[in-house]
């Protein structure tokens, strides 16, 4: 398969970082991987949802959930990026090339980038069996990851007690369908998330695993 649009794969590779010109109104000619790595992320978190559904016909929702950010979070994306070498092809500020830490961070989100560059230039199919393939089949050990376990909880709870937060848990009552609990997330006095499940821990879990996603926080 040739790329038919190289522009959109440039753009995918190339970090803010190398952009000369930052801060002007008037959009710019060039731009960064941002825009693509959004899209990219959307198409990723699609693919994957797709194949776990096939993979596991007789799992609940909370299992998919959970095996979807076990693949999709941050460090995994910053592993998968390194092993395809993505970062030795990016147009990246010289500096940047000695921080590690930082090169992993930029390295999934350059996949991301990548994913979505796929997705306009050659359609979803093309980018689902990318990630199929190339990504899940040949990098990742599913049934592996399924063995972990992993305490969204206690992950959250160590980030917030880091940035000096606070945190807890309200439930409200659902007249509708009694046997159920509809659990809040409160973070700083502000609602995060609202699960509902039939077990109360179960919820809480949930509502952990969907912060611990939004903050890209690494699950191993």
């Amino acid at each position: 398969m040739y790329p038919g649009k190289l522009g959109v794969y440039r753009e995918a590779l190339r970090h803010s970082s190398s952009l000369e010109i930052k801060g002007q109104k008037s959009e710019p000619l060039i731009f960064d991987n941002e825009r693509l790595e959004f899209l990219g992320d959307a198409v990723l978190d699609s693919s994957i949802a797709h194949l776990l559904f096939l993979r596991f016909p007789y799992k609940d929702e909370g299992f998919l959930t959970e095996m979807r950010t076990r693949i999709v979070n941050r460090e995994q994306l910053g592993n998968l990026a390194s092993r395809l070498g993505l970062t030795d092809l990016m147009d990246i500020h010289s500096d940047l090339r000695r921080n590690r830490a930082a090169l992993k961070n930029i390295g999934g989100n350059a996949l991301e980038a990548l994913i979505g560059a796929l997705f306009i230039d050659k359609g979803y199919a093309v980018a689902d069996r990318f990630v199929r393939e190339r990504l899940v089949d040949q990098y990742l050990d599913v049934e592996k990851l399924m063995e972990t376990t992993v305490s969204y909880k206690a992950i959250l709870l160590k980030w917030i007690q880091k940035n000096k937060m606070t945190f807890e848990f309200q439930l409200q009552p659902d007249p509708d369908k009694p046997d159920l609990k509809n659990v809040s997330l409160w973070v700083d006095g502000a609602v995060w998330f609202t699960e509902r499940n039939a077990n109360r821990k179960k919820a809480e879990e949930l509502c952990c695993e969907k912060a611990v996603r939004k903050l890209d926080l690494p699950t191993h």
